[in-house]
């Protein structure tokens, strides 16, 4: 896929405003983290005034950044303009429970199914939304420094599976290339988020595989992390990204889901697919969304429900897909 030119009120109205909100989605992976780092850093570096109000503490493996400590330390009851990076919807947003007054919100995302709820959009599907923050960040002509670099790299990295996952372009490396220029190594960077876990992480991870399970003989599987065995292991934070990759690790499954139990009988869902199946509509249909092979929604009632529900929509897209 060909890039897009970056909008021009988007780049106008970054360059002509000065106090910026940066949000993102609930719960921020590496994308997001690194997104922010990397438009903070680079609207700061031009003289604006940037504060974040985002959903901490962030998982171990992000703690390093030094931006990381910048998060959250005011809020003030009016923005220039409020940017929400890597969120398909609003009802996704980590929000204040009082939003700032602001002018304009822009939208940075590339998600399949954000269907543009900014004033303004920078929307594309890619591997990573940092790659629209780098290519938007060097538009307003900012040099990078080492953090920022590890930051794009971070969130680039992790999104798409250390490079393993079909989202994966030319212009990714294109990219990739332009980071190897200001910093000439990522490998400690790399083990540190695709190889290193404390001991509540890698225990979550094994309560995550004892569960999984083949859905009556389909190639859909089925992992459930149930509320006390999140708390044991450390809460919601100590559920590395990849866990929800396992099940795509097993020969012959087309579709992974994750249930996350965050209270009694309300879950967190995580999709993973394989070539050539779709799961974002499936997600779009409990009021989630992400990506073709990697989405999610939230869910309230039993888990057995969500089972049958879940074989039939695959059944039901398979068949069109055979049509």
């Amino acid at each position: 896929m060909m890039m897009q030119r970056i909008p021009d009120a988007v780049i106008s109205c970054l360059k002509e405003n000065q106090r910026f909100l940066i949000l993102l989605h609930q719960k921020p992976d590496g994308d997001a983290i690194g997104s922010a780092i990397a438009m903070g850093k680079g609207l700061k570096s031009l003289g604006k005034e940037v504060d974040y109000f985002i959903e901490v503490p962030v998982e171990e493996k992000l703690q390093f950044f030094n931006e990381v400590k910048t998060f959250n330390q005011k809020l003030e009851e009016s923005y220039d303009v409020v940017i929400i990076l890597d969120c398909s919807t609003l009802a996704y947003c980590y929000l204040p429970a009082t939003m700032p007054v602001y002018k304009t919100l822009i939208v940075i995302d590339h998600h399949k199914s954000n269907r543009g709820y900014g004033d303004l959009n920078f929307l594309e599907i890619t591997g990573a939304t940092a790659e629209l923050v780098f290519r938007l960040v060097k538009a307003l002509e900012v040099s990078f420094d080492e953090e920022m670099a590890d930051a794009v790299f971070t969130a680039i990295s992790t999104d798409t599976g250390s490079f393993q996952f079909s989202n994966v372009t030319s212009e990714t490396h294109l990219i990739l290339s332009q980071l190897y220029e200001i910093k000439n190594n990522y490998s400690a960077l790399s083990k540190k988020l695709h190889h290193e876990k404390n001991i509540d992480q890698m225990k979550m991870t094994g309560a995550a595989i004892k569960s999984l399970e083949i859905l009556d003989e389909m190639p859909i599987a089925f992992m459930i992390l149930d509320y006390d065995t999140i708390m044991r292991y450390g809460g919601l934070i100590n559920i590395s990204d990849d866990i929800a990759n396992l099940g795509q690790n097993t020969i012959g499954v087309a579709m992974t889901a994750l249930l996350k139990e965050v209270k009694p009988s309300e879950y967190r869902v995580s999709l993973r697919a394989r070539y050539p199946f779709d799961i974002h509509e499936i997600a779009v249909k409990y009021g989630g969304g992400g990506h073709e092979r990697a989405a999610g929604f939230n869910y309230s009632g039993d888990t057995a429900t969500i089972k049958q529900e879940l074989m039939e929509m695959y059944q039901s897209q398979r068949e069109k897909d055979d049509v």
